[in-house]
């Protein structure tokens, strides 16, 4: 608890609740003249704030969950007639056709009901994935933004997204009441540093209200390399200097490692690296052309690959050498764009990549499946995701006759770094 008390980014706290519009600083003139800043509340936000607090998971009593009015179908995928089981739809519902039964949230003034019923929608956003600048643009920020723009009108804005922030932060809190030892699940529960790293990201995920997907994403890697404790000196530039800022936030403490072992790797597979981590997988949206390839520029093809797990593979070295774990990513990325040609017509489009199987795997135990006679491929499931897997011949043959999508992960490429 002291430590926590010691090192927590208390500044980040402030900033969020003074984004969200809960309190706000006043200059206050005293008797004697002299000029102080305090700390005011914003009692009609900090109302709206409890309201919300008072009904969000009401509709976990599955006897009040409501059913779909035939005026009001369909809602949410639900037809008329339907119950509507998820219980944020659910509220959701309530909140759009029956405020009155909500007198609290009924008497908030409009603005604070907008608010309020934002934090309720299902924004598709995955805190883990921007953080760990794990995927690119798109996958983290399109289907927000388009809640924002399709679901709300644009009437949305940055003190809205920052409120929705706070009743996450309030609500992951209370997951596990401990009253009188106050928030007991951040204090000693939750890793100090990852707390820190999400609070500290909020400022930038607001701004995806009045910035697009690839302002933000860059916004926040400059961020995370300039203040990198210890000092990561001035921002890369060049063709490989997106590649490295995600390198940075998905190796986390071993990121010297990694960005060392970067400069060891082939070109082949540094600029392969620079090229697929650069992409957007936006249309019509790069990053600033002085921090990409030029193939990743405005005219860039897609799609953009998401590699999933990506940030606990290079976390989780097992002893490996981080040049080889690099140089498997590239291989992983190799395969993935075999699979899935570079065409304009699918820039828009993200595709997963699941490593599940491998992400704590060491460089030899990967190594021993192939001297047992199996081979590691990377299996096209759908249009969507592809998945590493451990495959014997006989499988390996089925998959040809019956014309599925593989890959076969050369894992000569670790043999070229020594150890």
């Amino acid at each position: 608890r002291r430590k926590f008390h010691q090192d927590a980014r208390w500044t980040f706290f402030k900033k969020l609740l003074m984004n969200a519009g809960l309190i706000e600083e006043k200059k206050v003139t005293s008797f004697f003249l002299k000029t102080t800043t305090k700390v005011i509340v914003n009692e009609k936000r900090l109302v709206a704030l409890l309201a919300l607090t008072a009904v969000h998971d009401i509709m976990k009593m599955s006897m009040i969950l409501p059913d779909v009015q035939k005026e009001h179908a369909p809602y949410q995928n639900y037809a008329a007639g339907d119950t509507i089981s998820d219980h944020d739809h659910a509220l959701s519902y309530v909140m759009d056709h029956y405020p009155k039964m909500l007198p609290s949230f009924r008497d908030l003034e409009a603005s604070e009901r907008r608010s309020v019923q934002f934090t309720q929608c299902n924004l598709c956003f995955n805190h883990g994935w921007f953080v760990q600048a794990e995927a690119p643009p798109g996958a983290i920020f399109t289907k927000f933004r388009a809640a924002l723009i399709r679901d709300h009108k644009s009437q949305i804005g940055q003190r809205d997204v920052a409120l929705y922030f706070v009743h996450w932060i309030t609500d992951l809190a209370g997951a596990e009441p401990t009253p009188l030892a106050g928030c007991e699940k951040f204090v000693t529960k939750f890793p100090l540093p990852v707390l820190n790293s999400f609070l500290r990201s909020f400022e930038f995920v607001e701004r995806i209200a009045t910035q697009t997907e690839t302002q933000v994403m860059e916004a926040f890697l400059k961020m995370r390399w300039e203040e990198h404790e210890p000092s990561m000196g001035e921002l890369p530039s060049g063709d490989s200097a997106i590649a490295k800022m995600r390198l940075l936030c998905m190796a986390q403490m071993n990121s010297s490692l990694v960005l060392e072992a970067f400069d060891q790797l082939t070109a082949e597979d540094r600029d392969l690296l620079c090229l697929e981590m650069a992409r957007s997988g936006c249309v019509g949206q790069s990053f600033s052309p002085t921090l990409v390839p030029k193939e990743a520029g405005l005219g860039q093809d897609g799609p953009a690959f998401l590699v999933y797990y990506g940030p606990a593979f290079l976390q989780n070295l097992q002893g490996d050498p981080a040049v080889r774990r690099l140089s498997l990513l590239a291989e992983i990325y190799r395969c993935s764009r075999e699979l899935w040609s570079a065409s304009i017509a699918k820039v828009g489009v993200n595709v997963t990549i699941r490593i599940d199987v491998i992400k704590a795997m060491s460089c030899k135990e990967m190594q021993a499946a192939n001297n047992e006679g199996d081979v590691w491929v990377l299996v096209k499931h759908n249009e969507s995701e592809a998945f590493v897997e451990r495959s014997s011949k006989r499988k390996l043959n089925k998959m040809i006759a019956s014309c599925q999508g593989f890959q076969v992960l050369d894992l000569a490429c670790i043999s070229t770094y020594a150890k």
